[in-house]
């Protein structure tokens, strides 16, 4: 009787311990190469991950690894992909020619706001249009912030950055620069400072809220307020680990992410930007200069040629320009 009841006791205890176990969060590893106090860490992912966690009823955890203490800005998608890191985010531009529709945002003087490119971007892909993204689970594409320039020395427009050396990610970037007038220099966003402090860059492409997060404020007081393109920002899941999550869990990346993290992404980096903007404004030390719509108008012609280059050399290019055209013109409408 005795023996029977201990039996009965170790069973009991096996039952519990695989029911625990069972039970225990798989832990996702997010590769984030913004610092842990940068807004896209506090005030994206971070409050992203505690909702994706909350809705997968305790079957997922979401751990961030800030500062590029798992992969580097450039290296994020192929950790991702190799499954070294099982979710992460990074910009499409530090990889140029790997992801051809994904260089359309660089265009200048298209989308005005994050959701405008945004949309645009989620639309290319819903058509099917987004190349290189067949070998990882896409959680999100979005837009950088709106980029615009900005000069360690007095500039009163674009036209007088002609002739020297500025930082644009990206390969369409780095042409429009070029059309420009101004010598492109492609750089990681987390290179932009220490150029700059060598003098090695006269100005950089960023939007408001990268001169924060990346020290580069320090070095540019000028600045011209026109809307310089944006990049193609992903979150990616390896494709191994969404596949072996709960279904409590995938039902929740699924929710949170694609089209409906739009607006959470759009609104929170346009809000933050504006904001940083604002305190620029009352910044005596610096200067934002306002380009009239005449102005934007002949940069926007300088830059055609290399539209015309790209849709005429890239498979399917004229459709991806529509796609993505229409999109940033339905949501203007919307607005």
């Amino acid at each position: 009787m005795k023996m029977a009841l201990k039996t009965l006791a170790l069973s009991l205890s096996l039952a519990c311990g695989v029911a625990l176990a069972q039970n225990k969060p798989v832990t996702f590893k997010f590769a984030n190469f913004a610092g842990p106090t940068a807004y896209l860490t506090q005030g994206m992912y971070e409050p992203l991950a505690k909702d994706i966690e909350k809705d997968s009823q305790g079957t997922l955890k979401i751990k961030i690894y800030s500062g590029a203490s798992l992969a580097k800005a450039d290296e994020v998608f192929d950790a991702v992909r190799r499954g070294l890191v099982d979710m992460g985010w990074g910009v499409t531009g530090y990889m140029p020619g790997r992801f051809k529709a994904a260089d359309i945002p660089e265009i200048p003087f298209q989308a005005r706001t994050i959701k405008e490119a945004s949309t645009g971007i989620w639309r290319l892909h819903e058509a099917g249009l987004m190349d290189g993204f067949e070998d990882v689970k896409v959680f999100a594409l979005v837009s950088s912030g709106i980029l615009t320039a900005h000069s360690t020395e007095k500039i009163q427009s674009l036209d007088d950055l002609k002739g020297q050396r500025m930082r644009a990610a990206g390969p369409l970037a780095s042409a429009s620069v070029e059309a420009l007038g101004i010598i492109p220099v492609g750089l990681p966003v987390t290179q932009t400072a220490e150029n700059l402090s060598k003098k090695i860059l006269r100005g950089s492409l960023n939007d408001w809220n990268a001169l924060y997060t990346w020290q580069v404020l320090d070095f540019v007081p000028w600045h011209i307020d026109a809307p310089m393109g944006s990049g193609t920002v992903f979150l990616v899941i390896n494709k191994r680990s969404f596949d072996k999550l709960p279904e409590a869990a995938k039902s929740a990346l699924k929710k949170h992410g694609g089209a409906n993290f739009i607006d959470r992404w759009s609104n929170g980096l346009e809000n933050e930007n504006q904001r940083l903007r604002k305190m620029l404004e009352d910044n005596p030390a610096h200067t934002i200069i306002t380009p009239s719509d005449a102005d934007i108008e002949r940069w926007s012609k300088m830059v055609q040629p290399v539209v015309d280059h790209w849709t005429g050399s890239t498979e399917n290019g004229p459709k991806i320009w529509q796609v993505y055209s229409d999109a940033i013109q339905e949501v203007r409408k919307a607005e």
